[in-house]
């Protein structure tokens, strides 16, 4: 049984609330990244993106092992690879920034929201900028905001039990996807 915390674009430990909740919470912290190839063929995506998003994820790992963790890296559609890491361990919840993203990312966000539900797996998003979606409606928008930008930010765990019986898989180049 284990709490993944799935990365999506916000490779850091620093003001980090799911990773900061999952290493309170007793018990091991799989810290995965996937990288989904559909995701990176999107028109509005480009290999210096990925490169950059790359050259972070090498920082995020970095960051990861000085507080006892390994950064897992799988290649696939999020809702496979959440659905074999489930069949290998019972992911007890799913932690992730809220994403405002595409609308590419929004369908697989809902995607995973639908795989978690049917699978009794929570999952918990936390907010990470002043916009959430949906944005069903504007009122009191601009107070919500300002109470958002004005919180104090998370501290990164100290350490977090690393969740046993997982490999890596390498993160593959930009021509690779």
């Amino acid at each position: 049984m284990v709490q993944v915390v799935w990365f999506k674009r916000d490779l850091r430990v620093q003001d980090h609330a799911p990773l900061a909740a999952a290493a309170a919470n007793a018990g091991p912290v799989l810290p995965l990244l996937i990288v989904e190839p559909q995701y990176w063929a999107q028109p509005d995506m480009a290999a210096r993106h990925y490169a950059f998003w790359r050259e972070n994820a090498d920082s995020l790992a970095a960051s990861l092992e000085r507080i006892g963790l390994q950064l897992i890296v799988r290649v696939g559609a999020a809702v496979d690879v959440l659905a074999a890491i489930h069949g290998q361990t019972s992911i007890t919840a799913l932690h992730s920034h809220m994403e405002t993203g595409n609308a590419w990312t929004f369908e697989r966000d809902k995607l995973v929201g639908a795989w978690c539900a049917a699978n009794d797996v929570p999952w918990h998003q936390p907010r990470q900028f002043g916009v959430v979606r949906p944005f069903n409606n504007r009122n009191r928008w601009a107070s919500q905001w300002e109470d958002f930008m004005t919180a104090p930010t998370v501290d990164a765990p100290t350490e977090a039990s690393m969740a046993k019986g997982f490999d890596s898989e390498p993160l593959p180049d930009a021509h690779g996807l």
